[in-house]
């Protein structure tokens, strides 16, 4: 249970730069998925290193399992292998002094200790920071420029947006995902 709780900790930490989001009146959105899945133990190989589960549909897969999975021994027919995972994507817009141009990424990973269930947990985000170079209201359409040069055009969800932001303005951009697994003992 503590690695699910460090998986909870890192997804938040890494998060908390998305805290700051309609703490001024630039527009920003936000989208997140959540998909949690219980997948059965329905055949293993320990010598060869692959476990095949069952989803509660019925399908099944063959899934090779590395060496660094920790105390793979432990598991058997009939456990339960938990996957949490879930992936969110912010934008935000910002005035043209209030944050750099550029790519920051931050990730944490943690998995079982010796002797306990197979346990994995891992969190990253990565944001961009580009700049608004050109706006075109008639046609709902704005030109983005990372810190290369490169250049971007795209339409935005909601083009009412576009009358809130002038060029120059920076364009955060965070895309973050956290994902947790851990085995537990099946009815014996």
């Amino acid at each position: 249970m503590k690695l699910k709780l460090s998986a909870i900790l890192a997804a938040t930490v890494l998060m908390s730069g998305l805290a700051f989001a309609g703490s001024h009146s630039m527009p920003s959105a936000t989208k997140s998925i959540v998909v949690k899945q219980q997948l059965e133990v329905i055949a293993i190989d320990h010598s060869a290193r692959w476990v095949q589960l069952k989803d509660r549909s019925g399908f099944t897969r063959k899934i090779d399992v590395g060496e660094d999975v920790r105390n793979f021994d432990q598991v058997s027919v009939g456990d339960i292998v938990n996957v949490n995972y879930a992936e969110t994507i912010h934008i935000e817009a910002f005035g043209a002094d209030a944050v750099k141009a550029g790519v920051e990424a931050e990730a944490i990973f943690g998995r079982a200790a010796k002797g306990q269930m197979p346990a994995a947990a891992g969190a990253k985000a990565t944001t961009l920071v580009v700049t608004i170079a050109a706006i075109d209201l008639e046609n709902s359409m704005v030109t983005l420029k990372d810190k290369q040069g490169n250049t971007k055009t795209f339409r935005p969800r909601i083009p009412a947006n576009l009358k809130k932001v002038k060029v120059g303005d920076k364009v955060a951009i965070t895309m973050a995902n956290a994902m947790a697994i851990n085995v537990q003992a099946g009815k014996k």
